[in-house]
């Protein structure tokens, strides 16, 4: 279980500088609850900021990998995870890459939302690209991870914001 603690003024304010323009102006609660006052129940939300420093994965695995285990996924865990980190490494790659001019820094965020017989993975990014599957040698170490998520996943698709940022999402269908 994630542990909280209380929020001071300093703590908050920073806190409300962190939150991405595609969320809106929330009411931070304290402790911070995204998912309630998004609409969705705290206990079926949870989301992640990501940084071009996991590029390796190591802690998107990790984060999606306690959410499962918090929400007792009983199949279809792993697969949440391998979705999350391919839909997470293209934000990674694209929208926090080295090339971002430094007046833009680059934003990136993870959210998993528990459904009935799924998990909706969504990763929003301030890249203005859309995801394009790219077509590669099956053998390739680049350019499968949207081919991975179509696979994986009942459905997926994206969207683009008016303040154009872009979520890309899919549904992959867990049993609890």
């Amino acid at each position: 279980m994630t542990e909280s603690h209380e929020l001071d003024g300093g703590e908050l304010a920073d806190l409300a500088g962190m939150i991405p323009p595609e969320i809106g102006n929330l009411a931070l609660s304290n402790p911070l609850d995204w998912g309630l006052a998004l609409g969705v129940s705290a206990a079926g939300f949870a989301a992640k900021s990501l940084s071009a420093q996991e590029e390796s994965g190591v802690g998107v695995r990790a984060f999606t990998r306690t959410v499962m285990d918090q929400w007792g996924a009983a199949a279809g865990g792993e697969t949440v995870v391998t979705v999350a980190w391919e839909l997470a490494a293209n934000a990674i790659q694209y929208a926090l890459c080295a090339d971002v001019p430094a007046q833009q820094p680059g934003r990136a965020w993870l959210g998993l939302m528990r459904r009935e017989e799924a998990v909706i993975c969504a990763v929003t990014d301030s890249s203005p690209a859309p995801p394009l599957p790219r077509s590669t040698a099956p053998l390739d170490n680049d350019g499968r991870g949207l081919h991975m998520v179509d696979r994986l996943s009942s459905h997926w698709g994206w969207s683009r914001s008016s303040s154009g940022t872009k979520t890309v999402w899919a549904r992959v269908p867990t049993t609890w």
